[in-house]
């Protein structure tokens, strides 16, 4: 009997531990199996003052109530031994949280960051370590350079300042030399000499610049001993010969509506013989002419549809060919003011004779204000004036674009 009771009692024992759990599950006194979620680390991104964190809670599963990230130098942070952000949800999908740099982060270290979610048994499961590198406290980076000349330009680039450290900059400007490995030692430098870092584009000319050559340059911050560097980058000095043989006197940088470049043809315009061109349409008025760079196209072809003078200034330069371009316009004023730049030092466009003052005059596209005159460019001095349209003894540089 002792022997029947003993069978009967191992029997009900390895009965009741088998229906306790299924095959590989937690023990779960609750009578609810416990399947924790999965969440996957991205790389985080960084801001002015600020670093994102990235993650994807692919999977709640049974359930949980807080999400986050945990960071530290030494791999595998949790958070018992790093730093962390959360916030109170239980949702699935992408999310992101932010973080200030203030005094937890500190330059250029390397650190480790795990996503995180804390299930509802208090269990906190992590996605795979991502590392990330904190940057310097500020980054320039440049931007292009624009308003080419063949002495000059205008240098761009973008400060990021991201606040790791206080900053008090001594100066900040560009160095730049006609070969790789330029810095403040062995290059020349323009500078800002009052840095304001609530402004982040850094814009200087510079000048004094050889034609037709390429320069490497850096955008640079200096701080006591401290300099920070862009990465080195080239532009191209304008004055290059064109495709008709004149001189490329401009460039804009950059492509943008259609051209970059702009030519002066090799010579002055000749009609009947002579170089001294009339301008069309005396005693009255086109409107509408722009001064700006980039309307002596649209310029040209307003005057030719009012101005029916076979002789006239823009339909001279539109009938205009050389080396088989045909694509020539009369310039606006300020595109004049550009070709006068880029001659200035280096090649002649006019001379100050006193019995003829046509050498030194040029005709622009652009009519004067409220006016019945049009702008006209003394080449030898280097400015603008009204004039009548009727006056002879003007000369014309066609230019065209591409």
């Amino acid at each position: 009997m002792k022997k029947l009771l003993f069978l009967l009692f191992a029997v009900f024992t390895i009965s009741s531990c088998s229906s306790g759990s299924d095959s590989g599950s937690d023990y779960n006194p609750g009578g609810q199996s416990n399947v924790s979620a999965k969440v996957v680390t991205s790389a985080p991104t960084f801001t002015q003052g600020e670093i994102k964190f990235n993650g994807n809670v692919v999977s709640t599963g049974s359930g949980y109530y807080s999400r986050g990230f945990c960071w530290g130098l030494n791999i595998n942070p949790t958070l018992n031994n790093g730093q962390s952000v959360s916030e109170s949800t239980n949702t699935v999908g992408s999310y992101f949280l932010t973080k200030t740099f203030s005094y937890d982060f500190s330059t250029s270290t390397t650190y480790y960051v795990r996503a995180y979610v804390v299930m509802g048994n208090g269990e906190v499961a992590y996605g795979d370590n991502v590392t990330f590198t904190t940057p310097e406290k500020l980054m320039l980076n440049p931007k292009t350079t624009k308003a080419i000349y063949t002495t000059s330009a205008t240098l761009n680039a973008e400060i990021a300042v991201y606040y790791l450290d206080s900053i008090t900059p001594d100066e900040k400007g560009f160095c730049y030399r006609t070969s790789a490995g330029v810095n403040i030692t062995n290059g020349q430098k323009v500078l800002n000499t009052v840095p304001n870092y609530y402004t982040p584009n850094l814009e200087l000319e510079v000048t004094s610049l050889l034609p037709n050559t390429t320069y490497y340059v850096k955008a640079y911050t200096k701080e006591g001993s401290k300099v920070y560097y862009s990465a080195e980058y080239t532009f191209k000095t304008a004055g290059a010969t064109g495709a008709s043989g004149g001189v490329i006197f401009y460039d804009k940088g950059e492509f943008t509506d259609g051209w970059r470049y702009m030519e002066a043809a090799p010579a002055n315009l000749i009609y009947n013989g002579s170089n001294k061109i009339r301008w069309g349409c005396t005693g009255s008025m086109v409107n509408q002419t722009q001064s700006v760079m980039g309307s002596g196209p649209a310029n040209t072809t307003r005057i030719m549809s009012q101005c029916t003078e076979a002789n006239c200034a823009a339909r001279l330069c539109k009938n205009y060919t050389i080396n088989g371009l045909n694509d020539w316009f009369l310039p606006s004023e300020e595109e004049l003011m550009a070709f006068y730049k880029s001659s200035k030092n280096v090649y002649n466009i006019a001379t100050n004779p006193w019995n003829d003052v046509s050498d030194k005059y040029f005709w622009s596209s652009t009519e004067a204000q409220n006016s019945n005159d049009a702008r006209i460019l003394d080449g030898y001095a280097g400015y603008m004036w009204n004039y009548t349209k009727s006056y002879n003894m003007v000369r014309v540089r066609p230019f065209r674009r591409f």
